[in-house]
Protein backbone atom coordinates (compact mmCIF):
# COMPACT_ATOMS: atom_id res chain seq x y z
CA UNK A 1 0.00 0.00 0.00
CA UNK A 2 2.81 2.08 0.92
CA UNK A 3 4.57 1.48 -2.23
CA UNK A 4 1.46 2.34 -4.50
CA UNK A 5 1.13 5.77 -2.24
CA UNK A 6 4.78 6.83 -2.74
CA UNK A 7 4.68 5.59 -6.91
CA UNK A 8 1.46 8.01 -6.86
CA UNK A 9 2.59 10.74 -5.38
CA UNK A 10 5.90 10.55 -7.57
CA UNK A 11 3.28 10.32 -11.00
CA UNK A 12 1.84 13.58 -9.61
CA UNK A 13 4.74 15.52 -9.13
CA UNK A 14 5.83 14.56 -12.41
CA UNK A 15 3.01 15.52 -14.00
CA UNK A 16 3.63 18.86 -12.56
CA UNK A 17 6.72 18.80 -14.05
CA UNK A 18 5.98 18.50 -17.90
CA UNK A 19 6.67 21.18 -19.78
CA UNK A 20 3.48 22.50 -21.94
CA UNK A 21 4.62 23.76 -25.26
CA UNK A 22 1.94 25.74 -27.49
CA UNK A 23 3.26 25.54 -31.12
CA UNK A 24 2.41 26.93 -34.27
CA UNK A 25 3.49 26.47 -37.63
CA UNK A 26 3.37 29.57 -40.96
CA UNK A 27 4.53 26.83 -43.30
CA UNK A 28 4.74 22.71 -43.55
CA UNK A 29 8.75 23.58 -43.22
CA UNK A 30 8.78 26.61 -40.87
CA UNK A 31 7.65 26.05 -37.24
CA UNK A 32 7.75 28.03 -33.79
CA UNK A 33 7.34 26.40 -30.19
CA UNK A 34 6.89 28.32 -27.13
CA UNK A 35 7.21 27.34 -23.65
CA UNK A 36 6.45 29.39 -20.00
CA UNK A 37 7.65 27.67 -16.76
CA UNK A 38 4.93 27.34 -14.33
CA UNK A 39 6.95 27.77 -11.19
CA UNK A 40 8.64 31.24 -11.99
CA UNK A 41 7.31 33.36 -14.99
CA UNK A 42 4.26 31.97 -15.14
CA UNK A 43 3.08 32.87 -11.65
CA UNK A 44 5.39 36.07 -11.26
CA UNK A 45 5.42 37.71 -14.88
CA UNK A 46 9.30 37.39 -14.14
CA UNK A 47 12.04 35.09 -15.49
CA UNK A 48 12.74 32.70 -18.08
CA UNK A 49 10.60 31.71 -21.48
CA UNK A 50 11.82 29.44 -23.58
CA UNK A 51 11.11 29.61 -27.29
CA UNK A 52 12.16 27.10 -30.68
CA UNK A 53 12.42 28.29 -34.26
CA UNK A 54 12.74 25.46 -36.53
CA UNK A 55 12.62 25.84 -40.21
CA UNK A 56 14.18 23.96 -43.67
CA UNK A 57 17.38 25.52 -44.71
CA UNK A 58 16.04 26.51 -47.97
CA UNK A 59 15.40 29.59 -46.01
CA UNK A 60 17.97 32.19 -45.76
CA UNK A 61 16.58 33.40 -42.33
CA UNK A 62 13.56 33.21 -40.41
CA UNK A 63 12.33 35.36 -37.50
CA UNK A 64 9.89 35.15 -34.48
CA UNK A 65 8.65 38.80 -32.70
CA UNK A 66 6.65 39.71 -29.47
CA UNK A 67 4.08 42.39 -30.56
CA UNK A 68 1.06 43.42 -33.02
CA UNK A 69 3.69 44.70 -35.42
CA UNK A 70 7.19 44.87 -36.50
CA UNK A 71 7.06 48.60 -35.12
CA UNK A 72 8.62 48.13 -31.42
CA UNK A 73 8.50 44.75 -31.43
CA UNK A 74 10.86 42.44 -29.97
CA UNK A 75 12.29 40.48 -32.76
CA UNK A 76 14.75 37.00 -32.95
CA UNK A 77 16.57 36.14 -35.88
CA UNK A 78 17.67 32.81 -37.50
CA UNK A 79 20.14 32.09 -39.69
CA UNK A 80 22.95 29.96 -40.76
CA UNK A 81 26.50 30.60 -38.91
CA UNK A 82 29.67 30.42 -40.49
CA UNK A 83 30.45 26.91 -40.11
CA UNK A 84 27.15 26.06 -41.91
CA UNK A 85 26.53 23.33 -38.99
CA UNK A 86 25.12 25.35 -36.35
CA UNK A 87 22.74 28.50 -35.63
CA UNK A 88 22.60 32.23 -35.11
CA UNK A 89 20.44 33.90 -33.45
CA UNK A 90 20.32 37.58 -33.62
CA UNK A 91 17.74 39.56 -31.16
CA UNK A 92 16.92 42.58 -32.82
CA UNK A 93 14.39 45.73 -32.05
CA UNK A 94 12.03 46.31 -34.69
CA UNK A 95 11.69 50.10 -35.82
CA UNK A 96 8.94 49.87 -38.53
CA UNK A 97 8.72 47.90 -41.92
CA UNK A 98 12.41 48.32 -42.34
CA UNK A 99 15.96 45.93 -41.45
CA UNK A 100 15.35 45.69 -37.52
CA UNK A 101 18.48 46.50 -35.66
CA UNK A 102 20.69 44.54 -33.09
CA UNK A 103 19.35 44.94 -29.70
CA UNK A 104 22.17 45.06 -27.43
CA UNK A 105 20.11 44.38 -24.38
CA UNK A 106 18.91 41.11 -25.11
CA UNK A 107 19.41 38.45 -22.46
CA UNK A 108 19.13 35.38 -24.81
CA UNK A 109 20.97 31.62 -24.47
CA UNK A 110 20.95 29.71 -27.05
CA UNK A 111 20.36 25.86 -25.83
CA UNK A 112 21.86 22.64 -26.66
CA UNK A 113 19.50 20.80 -29.42
CA UNK A 114 20.09 23.54 -31.60
CA UNK A 115 22.39 23.86 -34.69
CA UNK A 116 21.75 22.86 -38.46
CA UNK A 117 21.22 18.53 -39.76
CA UNK A 118 19.13 16.75 -42.11
CA UNK A 119 18.22 20.28 -44.07
CA UNK A 120 16.58 21.85 -40.88
CA UNK A 121 18.08 24.76 -38.75
CA UNK A 122 16.92 24.92 -34.97
CA UNK A 123 17.20 26.93 -32.67
CA UNK A 124 16.34 26.26 -28.72
CA UNK A 125 16.43 29.86 -27.16
CA UNK A 126 16.08 31.02 -23.52
CA UNK A 127 15.13 34.42 -23.07
CA UNK A 128 15.35 35.86 -19.70
CA UNK A 129 14.24 39.36 -20.15
CA UNK A 130 11.33 39.20 -22.69
CA UNK A 131 8.89 39.95 -20.45
CA UNK A 132 10.02 44.11 -21.29
CA UNK A 133 12.29 45.83 -23.95
CA UNK A 134 12.87 48.71 -25.39
CA UNK A 135 9.55 50.04 -26.92
CA UNK A 136 7.19 47.26 -25.54
CA UNK A 137 6.58 44.56 -22.80
CA UNK A 138 4.76 41.26 -22.77
CA UNK A 139 2.84 40.27 -19.56
CA UNK A 140 3.48 35.88 -19.20
CA UNK A 141 0.61 35.56 -17.09
CA UNK A 142 -2.08 36.70 -18.94
CA UNK A 143 -4.32 34.66 -20.74
CA UNK A 144 -2.77 35.48 -24.60
CA UNK A 145 -0.35 37.26 -26.35
CA UNK A 146 0.47 38.80 -29.84
CA UNK A 147 3.54 37.40 -31.87
CA UNK A 148 4.41 38.67 -35.23
CA UNK A 149 6.69 36.41 -37.84
CA UNK A 150 8.58 36.53 -40.85
CA UNK A 151 10.84 34.34 -43.41
CA UNK A 152 12.97 34.65 -46.38
CA UNK A 153 13.56 32.06 -48.93
CA UNK A 154 17.61 31.80 -50.47
CA UNK A 155 21.06 30.83 -49.83
CA UNK A 156 22.71 30.50 -46.25
CA UNK A 157 23.83 33.67 -45.11
CA UNK A 158 26.59 31.68 -43.03
CA UNK A 159 27.50 34.70 -40.57
CA UNK A 160 28.03 34.85 -37.10
CA UNK A 161 27.63 38.19 -37.07
CA UNK A 162 24.93 39.47 -34.57
CA UNK A 163 24.47 42.52 -36.70
CA UNK A 164 24.18 41.06 -39.87
CA UNK A 165 22.25 42.50 -42.85
CA UNK A 166 19.15 40.89 -43.99
CA UNK A 167 16.76 41.23 -47.14
CA UNK A 168 13.22 41.97 -46.78
CA UNK A 169 11.27 39.27 -45.92
CA UNK A 170 9.07 37.25 -48.62
CA UNK A 171 6.16 36.64 -46.60
CA UNK A 172 4.97 38.05 -42.92
CA UNK A 173 2.04 37.61 -40.77
CA UNK A 174 0.67 38.12 -37.11
CA UNK A 175 -0.77 35.38 -34.42
CA UNK A 176 -2.30 35.10 -30.89
CA UNK A 177 -0.61 32.54 -28.78
CA UNK A 178 -3.11 31.45 -26.10
CA UNK A 179 -0.27 30.97 -23.62
CA UNK A 180 -2.33 28.98 -21.00
CA UNK A 181 -1.24 26.21 -22.89
CA UNK A 182 2.33 27.15 -23.14
CA UNK A 183 2.45 27.09 -19.23
CA UNK A 184 4.12 24.25 -17.57
CA UNK A 185 6.99 22.74 -16.52
CA UNK A 186 10.47 23.67 -14.61
CA UNK A 187 13.26 26.39 -15.48
CA UNK A 188 14.73 24.10 -17.51
CA UNK A 189 15.03 23.52 -21.75
CA UNK A 190 12.08 21.84 -22.42
CA UNK A 191 13.00 20.66 -25.77
CA UNK A 192 15.38 18.92 -24.87
CA UNK A 193 17.19 16.41 -22.27
CA UNK A 194 20.49 18.06 -22.84
CA UNK A 195 21.78 20.06 -20.06
CA UNK A 196 21.59 24.13 -21.70
CA UNK A 197 24.83 25.48 -22.87
CA UNK A 198 25.58 28.19 -25.41
CA UNK A 199 25.49 31.77 -26.31
CA UNK A 200 23.54 33.80 -28.62
CA UNK A 201 26.02 32.31 -31.37
CA UNK A 202 26.05 28.35 -31.12
CA UNK A 203 29.59 26.77 -30.90
CA UNK A 204 28.73 23.58 -30.75
CA UNK A 205 25.01 21.94 -31.25
CA UNK A 206 23.64 18.61 -31.95
CA UNK A 207 21.24 17.73 -34.83
CA UNK A 208 17.49 18.07 -33.68
CA UNK A 209 14.85 18.35 -35.53
CA UNK A 210 11.20 20.34 -36.14
CA UNK A 211 9.15 18.07 -34.45
CA UNK A 212 11.36 18.00 -30.97
CA UNK A 213 9.50 18.86 -27.97
CA UNK A 214 11.39 17.18 -25.24
CA UNK A 215 9.24 16.21 -22.66
CA UNK A 216 5.99 17.85 -22.97
CA UNK A 217 2.66 17.41 -22.24
CA UNK A 218 0.51 19.92 -24.34
CA UNK A 219 1.00 21.08 -28.15
CA UNK A 220 -1.16 23.41 -29.18
CA UNK A 221 -1.65 25.37 -32.43
CA UNK A 222 -1.99 28.75 -32.59
CA UNK A 223 -4.02 30.77 -35.99
CA UNK A 224 -2.25 33.08 -38.04
CA UNK A 225 -2.67 36.18 -40.24
CA UNK A 226 -0.80 37.09 -43.25
CA UNK A 227 -1.10 40.57 -43.32
CA UNK A 228 0.62 43.91 -43.46
CA UNK A 229 1.36 46.37 -40.61
CA UNK A 230 -0.21 49.66 -40.15
CA UNK A 231 -3.54 48.97 -42.04
CA UNK A 232 -1.10 48.59 -44.82
CA UNK A 233 -1.07 45.12 -46.90
CA UNK A 234 2.57 43.95 -47.94
CA UNK A 235 2.30 44.86 -51.22
CA UNK A 236 0.85 48.29 -50.68
CA UNK A 237 4.01 48.96 -47.91
CA UNK A 238 6.67 48.03 -50.84
CA UNK A 239 5.00 49.92 -53.22
CA UNK A 240 5.35 52.96 -51.15
CA UNK A 241 9.08 52.16 -50.05
CA UNK A 242 10.04 51.88 -54.14
CA UNK A 243 8.16 55.44 -54.93
CA UNK A 244 9.92 56.93 -52.06
CA UNK A 245 13.07 55.80 -53.17
CA UNK A 246 12.66 56.22 -57.01
CA UNK A 247 11.29 59.76 -56.30
CA UNK A 248 14.38 61.30 -53.78
CA UNK A 249 17.07 59.07 -56.10
CA UNK A 250 15.46 60.82 -59.14
CA UNK A 251 15.47 64.10 -57.66
CA UNK A 252 19.24 64.30 -55.97
CA UNK A 253 21.53 61.50 -58.42
CA UNK A 254 19.46 63.03 -61.59
CA UNK A 255 18.10 66.33 -61.67
CA UNK A 256 19.49 68.63 -59.07
CA UNK A 257 22.75 67.81 -60.37
CA UNK A 258 22.00 68.15 -63.47
CA UNK A 259 20.13 71.63 -62.94
CA UNK A 260 23.41 72.66 -61.31
CA UNK A 261 25.81 71.15 -63.42
CA UNK A 262 24.04 72.95 -66.62
CA UNK A 263 23.93 76.61 -64.81
CA UNK A 264 27.96 76.53 -64.41
CA UNK A 265 28.91 75.06 -67.55
CA UNK A 266 26.54 75.68 -70.25
CA UNK A 267 27.03 78.75 -72.32
CA UNK A 268 23.56 79.99 -74.10
CA UNK A 269 21.19 82.21 -73.42
CA UNK A 270 18.38 81.23 -71.21
CA UNK A 271 20.36 78.65 -69.43
CA UNK A 272 19.04 79.93 -65.75
CA UNK A 273 15.63 79.24 -66.67
CA UNK A 274 16.53 75.64 -67.98
CA UNK A 275 18.28 75.99 -64.79
CA UNK A 276 15.26 76.96 -62.74
CA UNK A 277 12.90 74.51 -64.43
CA UNK A 278 14.78 71.38 -63.59
CA UNK A 279 15.31 72.48 -59.98
CA UNK A 280 11.31 72.96 -60.00
CA UNK A 281 10.81 69.63 -60.91
CA UNK A 282 13.45 68.09 -58.87
CA UNK A 283 11.67 69.68 -55.80
CA UNK A 284 8.31 68.39 -56.82
CA UNK A 285 9.54 64.99 -57.14
CA UNK A 286 11.19 65.50 -53.63
CA UNK A 287 8.04 67.06 -51.83
CA UNK A 288 6.25 63.84 -52.59
CA UNK A 289 9.35 61.33 -52.41
CA UNK A 290 9.41 63.71 -48.47
CA UNK A 291 5.45 62.76 -47.98
CA UNK A 292 5.28 59.42 -48.56
CA UNK A 293 8.49 58.72 -46.24
CA UNK A 294 7.09 60.64 -43.33
CA UNK A 295 4.17 59.05 -43.71
CA UNK A 296 6.09 55.59 -43.50
CA UNK A 297 8.52 56.80 -40.83
CA UNK A 298 5.60 58.29 -38.76
CA UNK A 299 2.93 55.03 -38.82
CA UNK A 300 6.33 53.31 -38.20
CA UNK A 301 8.17 55.04 -35.05
CA UNK A 302 11.11 55.75 -36.82
CA UNK A 303 11.52 59.28 -37.11
CA UNK A 304 14.33 59.20 -34.86
CA UNK A 305 16.32 57.41 -37.37
CA UNK A 306 19.15 59.69 -39.07
CA UNK A 307 17.90 59.00 -42.87
CA UNK A 308 14.45 60.65 -42.25
CA UNK A 309 16.11 63.34 -39.99
CA UNK A 310 18.44 64.54 -42.98
CA UNK A 311 15.50 64.07 -44.71
CA UNK A 312 13.34 66.80 -42.93
CA UNK A 313 16.28 68.77 -43.20
CA UNK A 314 17.01 68.87 -46.97
CA UNK A 315 12.91 69.50 -47.16
CA UNK A 316 13.44 72.53 -44.86
CA UNK A 317 16.44 74.10 -46.18
CA UNK A 318 15.71 73.37 -50.36
CA UNK A 319 12.47 75.87 -49.03
CA UNK A 320 14.59 78.63 -48.93
CA UNK A 321 16.18 78.01 -52.30
CA UNK A 322 13.38 79.40 -54.82
CA UNK A 323 13.31 82.85 -52.56
CA UNK A 324 17.41 82.74 -52.32
CA UNK A 325 17.30 82.17 -55.92
CA UNK A 326 14.97 85.02 -57.17
CA UNK A 327 16.81 87.61 -54.58
CA UNK A 328 19.97 86.38 -55.59
CA UNK A 329 19.36 86.48 -60.03
CA UNK A 330 18.11 90.39 -59.33
CA UNK A 331 20.92 91.57 -57.36
CA UNK A 332 23.48 89.80 -59.92
CA UNK A 333 21.70 92.02 -62.47
CA UNK A 334 21.77 95.41 -60.17
CA UNK A 335 25.46 95.04 -58.99
CA UNK A 336 27.10 92.28 -61.49
CA UNK A 337 28.31 90.36 -58.73
CA UNK A 338 27.80 88.26 -56.27
CA UNK A 339 26.28 89.04 -52.79
CA UNK A 340 25.55 87.40 -49.82
CA UNK A 341 22.26 86.12 -51.38
CA UNK A 342 24.18 84.37 -54.09
CA UNK A 343 26.76 82.68 -51.66
CA UNK A 344 23.75 81.65 -49.12
CA UNK A 345 21.66 79.92 -52.62
CA UNK A 346 24.80 78.37 -54.03
CA UNK A 347 26.22 76.93 -50.78
CA UNK A 348 22.95 75.48 -49.82
CA UNK A 349 21.81 73.92 -53.39
CA UNK A 350 25.60 72.23 -53.34
CA UNK A 351 25.38 71.10 -49.63
CA UNK A 352 21.87 69.87 -49.61
CA UNK A 353 22.71 68.25 -53.11
CA UNK A 354 25.55 66.09 -51.61
CA UNK A 355 23.81 65.16 -48.67
CA UNK A 356 20.49 63.83 -50.67
CA UNK A 357 22.98 61.73 -52.87
CA UNK A 358 24.14 60.41 -49.35
CA UNK A 359 21.27 59.78 -47.70
CA UNK A 360 20.08 57.84 -50.08
CA UNK A 361 22.21 55.35 -49.05
CA UNK A 362 21.38 55.40 -45.30
CA UNK A 363 17.74 54.79 -46.89
CA UNK A 364 18.66 51.67 -48.60
CA UNK A 365 20.38 50.73 -45.27
CA UNK A 366 17.64 51.16 -43.31
CA UNK A 367 15.25 49.13 -46.02
CA UNK A 368 17.59 46.39 -45.70
CA UNK A 369 18.01 46.57 -49.70
CA UNK A 370 20.64 43.60 -50.91
CA UNK A 371 23.78 43.82 -50.78
CA UNK A 372 23.73 44.04 -54.52
CA UNK A 373 21.11 47.30 -54.84
CA UNK A 374 23.55 48.75 -52.25
CA UNK A 375 26.52 48.59 -54.33
CA UNK A 376 24.72 49.45 -57.44
CA UNK A 377 23.72 52.68 -56.33
CA UNK A 378 26.99 53.31 -54.07
CA UNK A 379 28.28 53.06 -57.66
CA UNK A 380 25.81 55.27 -59.18
CA UNK A 381 25.98 57.90 -56.93
CA UNK A 382 29.73 58.32 -56.48
CA UNK A 383 30.23 58.92 -60.13
CA UNK A 384 27.21 61.31 -60.10
CA UNK A 385 28.86 62.96 -56.55
CA UNK A 386 32.52 62.72 -58.41
CA UNK A 387 31.44 64.39 -61.68
CA UNK A 388 29.12 67.23 -59.78
CA UNK A 389 32.45 68.08 -57.71
CA UNK A 390 34.56 68.35 -60.12
CA UNK A 391 32.32 70.30 -62.25
CA UNK A 392 32.23 72.68 -59.35
CA UNK A 393 35.14 73.22 -58.93
CA UNK A 394 35.51 73.71 -62.71
CA UNK A 395 33.62 76.51 -62.78
CA UNK A 396 35.17 77.97 -59.64
CA UNK A 397 38.85 78.05 -61.45
CA UNK A 398 37.09 78.87 -64.59
CA UNK A 399 35.17 82.34 -63.00
CA UNK A 400 38.31 83.36 -60.52
CA UNK A 401 40.77 83.29 -63.85
CA UNK A 402 38.46 85.40 -65.95
CA UNK A 403 38.16 87.91 -62.98
CA UNK A 404 41.84 88.42 -63.13
CA UNK A 405 41.98 89.24 -66.66
CA UNK A 406 42.67 92.41 -68.11
CA UNK A 407 39.71 94.51 -68.65
CA UNK A 408 38.68 96.16 -71.85
CA UNK A 409 37.84 99.75 -72.40
CA UNK A 410 35.23 101.09 -70.48
CA UNK A 411 31.50 99.83 -71.40
CA UNK A 412 33.10 96.96 -73.07
CA UNK A 413 33.44 93.21 -72.35
CA UNK A 414 36.08 90.62 -73.75
CA UNK A 415 33.87 88.07 -74.68
CA UNK A 416 30.39 87.13 -74.90
CA UNK A 417 31.14 84.22 -72.16
CA UNK A 418 32.60 86.92 -69.90
CA UNK A 419 28.97 88.59 -69.99
CA UNK A 420 27.00 85.74 -69.20
CA UNK A 421 26.02 84.99 -65.65
CA UNK A 422 26.58 81.01 -65.84
CA UNK A 423 24.66 80.70 -62.37
CA UNK A 424 22.34 83.18 -62.69
CA UNK A 425 20.76 84.82 -66.08
CA UNK A 426 22.63 83.37 -69.12
CA UNK A 427 21.40 86.35 -71.01
CA UNK A 428 24.08 89.16 -72.67
CA UNK A 429 22.01 91.48 -72.56
CA UNK A 430 20.84 91.50 -68.54
CA UNK A 431 24.62 91.33 -67.68
CA UNK A 432 25.11 94.52 -69.98
CA UNK A 433 22.08 96.48 -68.48
CA UNK A 434 23.72 95.05 -65.26
CA UNK A 435 27.22 96.64 -65.75
CA UNK A 436 25.98 99.77 -67.23
CA UNK A 437 23.61 100.43 -64.38
CA UNK A 438 26.92 99.86 -62.27
CA UNK A 439 28.75 101.32 -64.48
CA UNK A 440 26.71 104.89 -64.44
CA UNK A 441 26.20 104.51 -60.57
CA UNK A 442 29.51 104.03 -59.15
CA UNK A 443 31.39 106.40 -62.25
CA UNK A 444 33.75 103.52 -63.07
CA UNK A 445 34.61 101.16 -65.68
CA UNK A 446 32.08 97.94 -64.80
CA UNK A 447 33.97 94.15 -63.11
CA UNK A 448 32.05 91.76 -65.09
CA UNK A 449 31.96 88.37 -62.74
CA UNK A 450 30.53 85.29 -63.50
CA UNK A 451 28.23 83.80 -60.78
Amino acid sequence: MRSLILTATALSLASTALASIASTCPESDICYQLNIPSSTTASSGTGDVFFQLSASTAYQWVALGQGSQMAGSNIFVMYTSSSGTNVTVSPRLGIGHVQPQHDTDAHITVLQGSGVSNGRMTANVRCSNCGSWSGGSMDFTGSSSNWIHAYKSGSALYSDDLSESISQHDESGTFTWDLSQAKGGSDANPFTDSVATGTSTVTAASSTSSSSSGNNSNNTTATLVNAGYNGLSQSKQQQILVAHGALAALAFVALFPIGAILIRLANFTGSIWVHAALQLVAYLFYIVAFGLGVYMATSQRQMTNRHPIIGVVLFVILLSQPISGIIHHRLFKKYGHRTLWSYAHLGIGRIAILLGIINGGLGLQLAGESKSSKIAYGVVAAIVGVVYIACMVFGELKRKSKSKTPKEAPGYAQSETELQDRSDTGSKENVQGANQEHYGTANRPPVYEGA
